[in-house]
Order: structure tokens, then C-alpha cells, then sequence
């Protein structure tokens, strides 16, 4: 069975609020700021700690990532080795120049990490599935951009191949809020057990599979006994003996 781990690719710590609210207020629109309110109870584990900023951030170097693998597949391998792509400092830098094609691009930036939390994805497996989709129809010189990964028939196709996914492969968050040793009833670690739930409860042996994270320290045992029939428990218990 394929376990995937995605990890936000950005890791400077969180913005000063300040700043944070600096390049809110200066690059993204009214309209677009009004979506970020309800993202924070849908977007993927591993960001539900950020400010709009830094998930934003997270997304810009997760595309710089996920254009260097296609770029280096389909144009050039070499170059695409020693390609000089914007990550989120760089894209910080050309704000703050006025560089104009960076204001745009952040813009699509912003849009696109939206649609992933709206989703519930983690920010390379969206860009990914996104980039994937669009290059099917795609008749120009260059790859697509960040503003090109959210055209409304892609974006279904992503969401029906997420969903397909999760039945094929387990996502866990890395992040060590979501440890059971660090586990202190937050909104979003009871969120997380319930995706672990849900996650098992696509699996032939749910019983197993919720064992398994309780062994891993992702899922407390007294969620599993409360939630289980007094049978079902027994062969989670079962299956934690024989691990």
C-alpha cells in the first residue's frame, strides 16, 4: 500500500503579523482575503498553522518544485537542473521591488493555494494533479503558470483524482502537533482523527488500519475504544499485541 507524507516545503517560521498583513493589504484583493476565513477548518493538516501568508508562501515553493520536475520531463533535463525559479523569499523580494510580473503572479499564487485548501490538499500533490490536467490541452511554448492552475474543469478533475487517492494511499500530516504525545484537544488535531478515521474506514480492514496509527502515535486508543463497537475494539487490541 503507498503511504504518502507531504510536508510544507517552506520552513522560515511564521511571518510577523505586521508583514503578514503588509502584503495582504498591498497585492490580494478584498474578494480574495473574504475567501481565506472559512479555509482554515478545510485546508490540508500540515498548513492549519499558517497565516494566508505563509501558506501561500509553502504553495510558491511547492510550485517551484513541481515546475522543475515537469520542465526537466518534457523540456529539458539539464537546464532544468540549473533552472532560477522564485520561491517564497523571491517572490517577497519582487513585491517589495513593484516588479510587476511578480504582483500578478502572486495573485495566482494566492488563487491556487486557496483552491488546494478549499480541497483539502496538501500544496505539491494539488500542483501536481493541476499540472498534470492543464498540460493535457496545452498548446504553448512555455509551462503553464501559476494563474493557469485553477481553470474550473481542472480543478473538478483534481478534486475527483484526490478523492480517488485516498482510497489507494494513506496521507498523514508530519507536523508534531499532531503526535498523540503533543495532542491537547485543539480543533484542528481533533479534525486530524477524524481524517484518520475516515482514512480507515476506506480500507478492507479498518481494524487493522486504526491499530496501525495507534501504534504510530497518530490516533490515542481511548478515540479508538469510544468510537468501536466492543468487538471491533477487541481485534484493534488484537492487532496492537501482535505488532
Amino acid at each position: 500500500m503507498l503511504i504518502t507524507s507531504f510536508m510544507t516545503t517552506h520552513d522560515n517560521g511564521r511571518s510577523d503579523p505586521l508583514e503578514s498583513d503588509y502584503y495582504v493589504q498591498a497585492f490580494i484583493s478584498k474578494k480574495l482575503q473574504d475567501f481565506d476565513f472559512d479555509l482554515f477548518q478545510t485546508k490540508w493538516f500540515d498548513y492549519r498553522h499558517m497565516t494566508p501568508l505563509d501558506a501561500t508562501l509553502a504553495y510558491i515553493d511547492a510550485f517551484g518544485e513541481v515546475y522543475r520536475k515537469v520542465y526537466m520531463r518534457q523540456i529539458d533535463r539539464e537546464r532544468g537542473e540549473h533552472l532560477h525559479l522564485v520561491n517564497g523569499e523571491s517572490a517577497k523580494k519582487g513585491l517589495n521591488e513593484n516588479n510587476v510580473k511578480m504582483k500578478r503572479s502572486f495573485a495566482g499564487y494566492w488563487r491556487g493555494r486557496q483552491i488546494a485548501d478549499a480541497l483539502g490538499m496538501p500544496y505539491l500533490l494539488y500542483i501536481e494533479l493541476a499540472m498534470e490536467f492543464r498540460l493535457r490541452h496545452w498548446q504553448r511554448a512555455h509551462l503553464p503558470r501559476p494563474e493557469h492552475l485553477y481553470h474550473e474543469w481542472d480543478v473538478e478533475k483534481v478534486q475527483l483524482r484526490w478523492e480517488e487517492l485516498q482510497s489507494s494511499a494513506l496521507y498523514f500530516s508530519e507536523h508534531p502537533a499532531y503526535l498523540v504525545e503533543n495532542f491537547v484537544g485543539t480543533a484542528p488535531q481533533n479534525a486530524y482523527h477524524e481524517w484518520l478515521f475516515s482514512q480507515a474506514a476506506l480500507r478492507q480492514n479498518g481494524q487493522f488500519m486504526l491499530a496501525r496509527f495507534v501504534g504510530e502515535g497518530r490516533l490515542p486508543l481511548d478515540n479508538v475504544c469510544a468510537r468501536m463497537p466492543e468487538a471491533d475494539f477487541e481485534r484493534v487490541t488484537y492487532y496492537l499485541e501482535q505488532a
